[in-house]
């Protein structure tokens, strides 16, 4: 097996752990071991930049109010934003899991 045809599977073999030729060319190659060994621990880590809990409405509306004074965000009330600043936490995860999954299909 070539390295080309191993990371082919790669997001299989990270999700499932992969059958014996490819457990074969792990233990064969050390660049595919390393990059194995890499893609889990960025996926650990990435588990760790999600909050464990929302942080006080108070830094919100705090934030709110310093962006609204800026300029840059159009008072609540005229903002027709499904979550508001709360966003982020939902699209930063999505964002890093995009690239998660992109690093891994390469």
């Amino acid at each position: 097996m070539t390295c080309a045809e191993f990371q082919q599977a790669l997001p299989f073999i990270i999700d499932g752990g992969g059958d014996a030729k490819y457990e074969q060319h792990l233990k064969e190659c050390t660049i595919c071991a390393d990059l194995v060994s890499d893609l889990r621990y960025i996926a650990e880590q990435a588990k760790l930049l999600v909050p464990m809990e929302d942080p006080s409405p108070r830094v919100w509306t705090g934030i709110e109010r310093s962006l609204t004074r800026e300029g840059l965000v159009k008072p609540a009330q005229a903002r027709r934003g499904l979550l508001g600043p709360k966003l982020i936490w939902i699209i930063a995860p999505l964002v890093l899991a995009g690239v998660t999954i992109y690093l891994l299909a390469r």
